[in-house]
């Protein structure tokens, strides 16, 4: 009851107007936005809420740090189907972040060694899948000050390395393409074929996701895609072969990979022009949905390479 108490006042106290206020950070310094998802304890006295708030609240004294508000981060998730608790992988933060903003993901976990209580932090960067751990470790009745001291070891973490835990931001498919379209205006765009075998694991065929968004790209930067019912021969033929798996799954996502290898050569010589292979990886709440954006994402990279190496 003492414990639940002093949560239930830790947690109040972060809510406070007045402690934001004195806690809200220099206006040159832009906080870092953390989401803290729910500890797990298999520490009979020791409940997991209770860890979770004192650690939401001594986060949250931090001026470095902006905590996303739990009420939104478990409205978001259950809006998603994901969970709020648990291990979480790198492709399911990548998820999380691009859904709450969260920079920085905390999840953590109490158990029990050789009488002591111990907790341990796992530190998550959604935009670059960097991970820390932080540990404490003392008696169970100390859960206040045990809790105190994770949370200053978890703000020195995000704080030491910020740097790692927030990468340059990405920019948007329609923005890469239209840089891509920016790249050819001017040039000499050869006529194209474009033939990609694709397949994805588990799911009967045929499949032209990355065919189709490949030619989509190209037909946008002004490039003439041919395919075998026309009159004219292409100038450069576009061959390859993308694969997704089956997607394995973490929670309520699938987290997909994809492998695209393409090769364009010039017809009447067969020189190659150009030659790549790219690898990703995506995270979505339906496993076709993940393979499917995992195989776009792939013809994206390839596309950002291969238009401009073909204008001339």
């Amino acid at each position: 009851m003492k414990i639940l108490c002093c949560s239930l006042l830790a947690l109040l106290l972060a809510q406070s107007p007045l402690v934001r206020t004195a806690c809200s950070a220099s206006p040159s310094e832009q906080p870092i936005t953390v989401a803290v998802f729910n500890f797990t304890s298999n520490v009979g006295r020791v409940l997991p809420k209770d860890v979770t708030s004192l650690v939401t609240a001594g986060l949250s004294a931090d001026p470095r740090l902006s905590l996303v508000e739990r009420a939104q981060l478990t409205k978001t998730l259950r809006e998603q189907a994901l969970g709020l608790s648990g291990n979480i992988d790198f492709g399911a933060a990548a998820k999380v972040g691009e859904l709450t903003g969260a920079k920085v993901l905390v999840s953590g976990r109490a158990m029990k060694l050789r009488g002591n209580l111990v907790l341990v932090a796992d530190i998550i960067g959604t935009e670059t899948s960097r991970a820390y751990s932080e540990k404490v470790q003392g008696p169970a009745t100390n859960l206040v000050a045990l809790t105190s001291n994770l949370c200053q070891q978890i703000s020195q973490t995000i704080a030491a390395q910020a740097t790692n835990f927030v990468g340059a931001t990405a920019p948007s498919r329609q923005k890469l393409i239209d840089n891509i379209v920016e790249t050819t205006k001017g040039k000499h765009r050869p006529t194209v074929s474009v033939e990609i075998k694709e397949t994805i694991a588990g799911e009967p065929g045929p499949h032209q996701t990355a065919q189709n968004e490949l030619g989509m790209i190209f037909q946008q930067a002004g490039f003439a895609v041919l395919d075998e019912r026309s009159d004219m021969r292409p100038e450069v033929l576009v061959t390859g072969t993308a694969v997704a798996d089956g997607g394995a799954r973490s929670g309520n996502l699938f987290s997909c990979q994809a492998t695209f290898e393409i090769q364009a050569r010039e017809r009447k010589t067969n020189k190659v022009l150009f030659s790549d292979r790219r690898r990703t990886a995506v995270s979505d709440i339906g496993r076709q949905t993940a393979a499917r954006l995992a195989l776009e994402k792939a013809a994206d990279e390839l596309a950002e390479r291969l238009l401009p190496a073909l204008a001339q």
